[in-house]
């Protein structure tokens, strides 16, 4: 009889990345569903189930620091096969941009026409490409930005982890806390606009560093899980005690100062995303290798395969359909899996049409041969 495996794979975690990425993605979602809170409250009339399931969904915004870290150690491996600047920038920007460009597109437009914005054309270009969120703190695709932007800075991130590997990384890490804390002191207004993507930028950072011990199928012993465990549910549980640490830790905390404290709950966030990660890999290795839930680990990569189209899309309709409803606990499970499945066919369309007309710029002319002897012979 065969013994059972005592280490664990870290290139686990780029075999398991489109189905966290999908996860994550659904997270994200929900969490946006705040709406669902009237419904579990509905359907489930014992507190002792009910909470712990809106903790579930309230929490939903750790799914953004699971893609973060995700998405370091994957431009780590795409940056490694080819570290052309260039390159790289270009692969990047043409994976994101084409899409959030045509979604943008479709939902400023919408905005104008319906006379959401009240601005004139300079603002809608700044909307257009995602500068808006750095000018005025506007969320609609913050994300987008703050993805962009660590696209334009990756290379950067890049040399220095490789040149001092984990000091690099500890160091990048401390000067953009010091930095946020910075901004946080002299530009109060600036910091609220903005904490939202300067907190995430250190989860970025580590998993820029942690993509080196994944690319080169570093074993760690299965032991290490438990820690990995212990920190998730330590900072679940800092993160269910957020408000009341904050009122022992600040005299006279009250709504309106959210923000000011709002990077304890961030940085809780970021190690609980980098376990999930990690937790979430092995589970998905265990499941694979046993032949099990094969169905649920498909929906997810396929989720996970259109996660920035589903976050851009599906955030908004379902904003859109909440306001426009007026709606009772009953109906709102509808309006979640309605605003689900339009998004995911959504998801695929604009996919296909962005696709289309990528193929369609890159075309080459079947005479091309004939046109290049044409002109040297001209």
């Amino acid at each position: 009889m065969a013994k059972a495996k005592k280490t664990f794979n870290l290139f686990a975690i780029s075999e398991a990345r489109n189905v966290i990425f999908g996860i994550a993605t659904l997270w994200i979602g929900l969490f946006h569903s705040d709406y669902l809170n009237d419904t579990i409250s509905y359907y489930i009339k014992s507190d002792f189930i009910a909470e712990p399931l809106k903790f579930f969904r309230g929490t939903g915004n750790v799914g953004v620091d699971m893609f973060l870290f995700l998405s370091g150690i994957g431009l780590y491996f795409s940056f490694t096969k080819d570290s052309h600047v260039l390159s790289f920038w270009k692969k990047r920007l043409m994976r994101v941009l084409p899409s959030a460009f045509l979604i943008a597109t479709f939902y400023f437009s919408f905005r104008y026409v319906n006379g959401r914005f009240n601005s004139g054309p300079f603002y809608y270009f700044l909307r257009e490409t995602f500068l808006y969120f750095f000018v005025k703190g506007e969320r609609v695709f913050w994300f987008i930005s703050l993805i962009l932007l660590m696209y334009l800075v990756f290379p950067i991130f890049y040399k220095i982890i490789d040149k001092w590997k984990v000091w690099g990384m500890i160091g990048m890490v401390a000067v953009v806390i010091a930095g946020t804390f910075a901004v946080r002191a002299i530009a109060p207004g600036v910091y609220s606009n903005v904490e939202i993507a300067l907190c995430r930028i250190p989860v970025f950072i580590i998993g820029i560093w942690a993509g080196r011990f994944v690319m080169e199928k570093r074993e760690i012993d299965r032991r290490w899980l438990w820690l990995v465990l212990a920190v998730a549910v330590g900072m679940l549980v800092l993160m269910a005690n957020y408000t009341p640490i904050v009122k022992a830790l600040v005299p006279g905390y009250n709504k309106d100062m959210e923000t000011r404290y709002i990077f304890i709950y961030r940085y809780a966030a970021c190690p609980l995303g980098i376990a999930l990660v990690v937790l979430n890999s092995f589970i998905c290795t265990e499941l694979r290798h046993r032949g099990k839930a094969n169905l649920l680990r498909n929906f997810f990569e396929f989720v996970g395969m259109y996660s920035m189209e589903y976050y851009m899309i599906y955030l908004n309709i379902n904003h859109y359909l909440e306001r426009i409803y007026s709606i009772g606990p009953r109906q709102e499970i509808m309006l979640y899996f309605g605003s689900f499945v339009i998004s995911l066919v959504l998801c695929v369309l604009v996919r296909k049409v962005c696709d289309f007309f990528m193929a369609y710029m890159q075309r080459k002319p079947k005479n091309l041969e004939e046109l290049k002897k044409k002109k040297l012979k001209s």
